[in-house]
């Protein structure tokens, strides 16, 4: 995972203005490159990171135990449904391949936009999209993984539904990639 989607998650970090002092957190860390990207763009900041699976937490753990040792990052086993973090305390939430594992997306959703401090944002990096197309090329994949794709127009409505205002899609050319930005507005 970390090898594979290094490309996609920096195509899609390039789309969100990351400040040296943030403080962000990663919602489905999985093997823990992405924190480790991350903690070198802030370097007065902190990142978190959040995963379900305890191999995962164990894996990237180990991957950026100098970073923890450190205090430049924290990472715990949680769900993204009800995390243990204060309310307005993140600049930056990310979620890098993972939206299609949560078991509701509007309450995931809100509950990132609790952990945001207002005017922070949410990022959302994808390698899968539900286009008409994609989703019937890769069927058999989706079924055995049990994603749950939704359109990048329902995402971005689903999104201000909540309480995110100036939400963007960003796709690459020829590619399934694509990015969602939101700001939480209150």
């Amino acid at each position: 995972m970390n090898q594979k989607h290094e490309p996609l998650t920096m195509w899609g970090l390039a789309k969100v203005k990351i400040e040296s002092g943030d403080i962000i957190l990663d919602v489905g860390c999985g093997g823990g490159k992405t924190i480790n990207t991350l903690v070198q763009l802030v370097p007065n900041g902190k990142v978190f990171g959040i995963d379900l699976s305890e191999d995962m937490v164990d894996y990237s753990k180990k991957m950026n135990k100098q970073l923890i040792d450190q205090n430049r990052v924290q990472i715990t086993q949680g769900t993204v449904m009800k995390m243990s973090f204060p309310n307005d305390y993140f600049d930056l939430v990310t979620a890098c391949e993972t939206y299609y594992f949560w078991p509701s997306f509007c309450n995931s959703l809100k509950e990132i936009k609790r952990v945001l401090k207002p005017g922070g944002k949410l990022l959302l990096v994808n390698e899968m999209v539900q286009d008409g197309v994609f989703e019937v090329e890769n069927a058999k994949l989706i079924a055995e993984t049990h994603v749950c794709l939704i359109r990048l127009e329902e995402i971005k409505n689903i999104m201000q539904s909540v309480g995110f205002g100036e939400v963007q899609i960003f796709t690459k050319p020829e590619s399934p990639w694509n990015a969602i930005l939101g700001k939480k507005l209150s």
